[in-house]
């Protein structure tokens, strides 16, 4: 059952009330059972009035689109139906569908706050300016009288309007009333009354501020509807507090006064009576920020104070100070746990359950009782590892590492005794564990120390192996932490003999993480330890950069091999693992070969390629096929690129012809005549580079060839290309045609002309003859190129009476018969689109 609210105050009321503990109405005989009924009524009069209006307004929305108002929404005279219409109709209109629940009402700032608002600035602006200009006509003393009635004036005019309902009023006149407090408690030292000039000024402060503290106290005593009294009185404690710290010498004294001013408002929102009202719930909010404070101090003197004397080269002893910060941090760190915990366990109580209290903390974690105590656990969960960093910036390299391990075996011995549940507070201190392990490993990698740092990311490897173990649920984030730490373990451990055992090292860890992936097969932290795996390959390889090249080889042989077992092992991952595998073989095989000479190179790049290519024909139909197949037309490509840019014409000829007889065997495959067309372009390639080598310059020389290649790869394929004949013939017959046709228009190479229109002819009679358009459209098109190009320099010289009258009767010739020429041009595009 939700709190009940008293009707008075608002306060919330224990399960079986006898008097309000806030407002002290009392809650029993026959005038509160007649008020529990009134208040029990007028909450159900609202929720009828707001189903109501619901149900109007989804009539409205079904039957007129967009009323103006409230009178064109129904018929003319049926308007007079919500006049005519009795109590039970309206109470029936309201009860037809569920009571909507009552929400609490936002509070919005109103005009009249905001006028009262710029009345209090201008009240105090106006004061100020007159204290200023009538000091030096009443006096001091004279001044000190005025200045106190218009405080006794504010005080009682906001008591007065207060009693009369005018909340806004009262608390604005209660502003007003604050302010000229402490101006008058500013000002009579300022010009001396009574000699307290001569009175300190921090002194002065803190007497003053718990003066004014418990005066404001006490007027919202007697007026506890008044909420400025209580906050004003609350900041003016605050003042005087911050007037105590000020008396401190150095941040280990600040800290520990901060943390004593938070420690005395949390003890005064606990000891406070309850007739201070709004003074004792609010004295959270300044314990919070005093513990926000403390923190902040704390952790800037616990970093400031690191020059230790010195026990050894890498062992030092904190200072005093230095360690009484990080005191102060570690008493925020368990004082703050405790209070929450405290409110956690009160608050359950009223809510019933904990599950209750973590809902209404994460509706409202900044607004309303939860607003401190969410400041109170932010400053808690930082104040762990802000006293471990201060502690370990202290204590030197070893020191670090020692207490790395000591952190670790904490946290070791925590999942070890404590059982395995999800309670917030233990996922708290295990992550505050966590927290200051890893705080504590990047503070040695700071200090610039190899060893101390080998220790931490081993104690921090270890303890995230024993969450792994203890902990099944954490499996997966544990072990990838463990993985890491270790890695980065062995990358320093390796560094620091030399570059190259750091190479051998985490290439190593690489394979032994990369086995342990594979084995660990269906388990959660299989996918996470592939990962580190695969990071502590490029890692590897990242090292190996400024080495010679046998170190990034031998990782890359490592890698290969490991992509082949996951290939192997992992069906799921085969063809991305096959693709890695035989990318880094090849770059493994192209480093080891530059050790020997360029020749040695260049071959094992050649042989890796057709040993790619010879892979893919034998692991046809299987998921990395295609990867392999795609990787090896890549080295192909590039160990041709690359023997022709070192002046091996031969070796790039036959190794392009080599490539090209593999994709032609390839191609022999089911389903795989499509590779024919780059068998044409292995074998179009070798026959090229052995032509140029022979200094040949005859155009068909290297057209025909290719020609042929394609003619014989289309008439191979023709069922998987569908018998078309711009697909089985067209691209070998413009490869065979058209070149030398256009060659025509600029040599006077007769022969050329006389057999490539020969061919043209031929090839168009035989296209027309078995109604291949392909042909057709060839033929013709060389036919006329080479035509164009032969009559155009006799048409040059020709007479131009004779160009102009032989123009002249054709237009004369097309335009008598247009009409029936056209339809032969229509005829003539039919036939040729029926062709194939």
């Amino acid at each position: 059952m939700p709190p009940i609210p008293c009707p008075s105050c608002g306060a919330t009321l224990p399960p079986s009330p006898v008097v309000c503990p806030a407002c002290q109405l009392p809650l029993t005989g026959p005038e509160a059972v007649q008020l529990w009924q009134l208040d029990q009524q007028l909450a159900s009069l609202q929720t009828e009035r707001l189903a109501l209006i619901g149900a109007l307004r989804a009539r409205g929305t079904t039957t007129v689109p967009a009323p103006s108002r409230l009178g064109s929404a129904l018929p003319g005279p049926q308007t007079s139906d919500l006049q005519s219409a009795g109590p039970q109709d309206l109470g029936a209109a309201g009860t037809t569908g569920p009571a909507a629940p009552l929400s609490a009402p936002r509070r919005r700032w109103t005009t009249q706050q905001t006028l009262l608002a710029v009345g209090v600035l201008l009240v105090l602006v106006a004061a100020s300016i007159a204290l200023a200009f009538a000091w030096f006509v009443i006096g001091p003393y004279g001044q000190m009288v005025v200045m106190g009635g218009f405080t006794g004036l504010a005080v009682y005019s906001s008591l007065y309007v207060s009693r009369r309902a005018l909340p806004s009023s009262a608390e604005a006149l209660a502003l007003v009333a604050a302010g000229l407090l402490l101006l008058d408690v500013s000002a009579a030292r300022r010009f001396g009354l009574f000699g307290l000039d001569l009175v300190s000024g921090r002194g002065y402060t803190v007497v003053t501020g718990l003066l004014v503290a418990t005066g404001l106290a006490a007027l919202h005593r007697v007026d506890r509807r008044i909420a400025a009294y209580a906050l004003t009185s609350l900041a003016a404690a605050s003042v005087a507090w911050a007037g105590v710290v000020s008396f401190a010498h150095g941040p280990a004294g600040a800290a520990s006064l901060a943390l004593l001013g938070a420690a005395a408002f949390g003890a005064a929102r606990v000891a406070l009576p309850g007739s201070l009202g709004l003074t004792r719930r609010a004295a959270g909010g300044p314990a919070s920020l005093w513990s926000a404070v403390a923190l902040a101090t704390a952790f800037v003197g616990a970093l400031r104070d690191t020059r230790p004397e010195r026990f050894g080269a890498d062992i030092a002893g904190p200072t005093a100070s230095g360690l009484a910060c990080v005191a102060v941090l570690v008493a925020l760190c368990v004082g703050g746990a405790f209070v929450v915990r405290s409110v956690v366990a009160v608050r359950a109580g009223v809510l019933g359950s904990r599950a209750a209290v973590r809902a209404d903390w994460s509706a409202r974690p900044v607004s309303g009782d939860w607003r401190a105590v969410t400041l109170v656990a932010l400053v808690t969960t930082a104040a762990g590892p802000a006293a471990v960093l201060g502690l370990g910036s202290q204590v030197g390299p070893v020191g670090t590492a020692l207490l790395s391990g000591l952190v670790a075996a904490v946290g070791a011995g925590l999942l070890a005794l404590r059982p395995a549940r999800q309670s917030l507070g233990d996922l708290w201190l295990l992550g505050q564990v966590a927290a200051g392990e890893l705080v504590l490993v990047a503070l040695a990698v700071l200090h610039h120390a190899d060893v101390p740092t080998i220790a931490t990311l081993v104690a921090t490897a270890t303890l995230a192996a024993a969450a792994a173990v203890l902990r099944p649920r954490w499996l997966v984030p544990a072990a990838g932490v463990s993985a890491l730490a270790l890695l980065f373990a062995v990358a320093v451990a390796g560094q620091l003999r030399s570059p190259g055992t750091q190479v051998v090292a985490v290439t190593a860890y690489a394979a032994v993480l990369s086995a342990f992936a594979l084995a660990r097969r269906g388990r959660p932290d299989e996918q996470t330890t592939g990962v580190v795996a695969a990071l502590s390959f490029g890692l590897a390889l990242a090292a190996s950069t400024p080495l010679p090249d046998g170190y990034a080889a031998a990782s890359l042989a490592v890698l290969a091999a490991a992509a082949a077992a996951t290939a192997v092992l992992r069906p799921r991952l085969r063809p991305v693992a096959a693709g890695v595998s035989a990318v880094t073989g090849t770059s493994s095989l192209w480093l080891v070969g530059g050790l020997a000479s360029p020749d040695v190179q260049w071959i094992l790049l050649a042989l890796a390629a057709a040993l790619l290519a010879t892979l893919a024909i034998w692991l046809r139909e299987r998921p990395e096929e295609a990867v392999l197949a795609i990787v090896a037309g890549l080295v192909a490509v590039t160990t041709v690129t690359l023997a022709l840019d070192r002046g091996w014409p031969h070796a790039a000829s036959g190794s392009a012809a080599t490539y090209g007889v593999l994709a032609v065997v390839y191609a022999a495959l089911p389903h795989r005549r499509a590779l024919a067309a780059v068998g044409v372009a292995g074998l179009t390639t070798a026959v090229w580079v052995e032509l140029l080598e022979a200094d040949v310059m005859r155009l068909e020389a290297y057209t025909l060839p290719c020609a042929a290649l394609l003619l014989a790869a289309g008439l191979w394929s023709h069922r998987e290309l569908g018998d078309g004949s711009w697909t089985v013939a067209g691209p070998a017959l413009l490869v065979a045609l058209v070149p030398s046709a256009a060659a025509t228009a600029v040599s006077d190479d007769l022969p050329r002309a006389l057999l490539t229109v020969t061919a043209a002819v031929a090839v168009l009679v035989v296209g027309a003859w078995r109604r291949w358009q392909a042909l057709v459209v060839v033929g013709a098109a060389a036919a006329g190129l080479v035509a164009v190009t032969q009559l155009g320099p006799f048409t040059l010289h020709a007479p131009r009476f004779l160009t102009l009258g032989t123009l002249g009767v054709l237009l004369l010739m097309v335009g008598a018969r247009y009409e029936q020429r056209r339809e032969n041009a229509r005829q003539a595009l039919s036939w040729l689109s029926s062709l194939t």
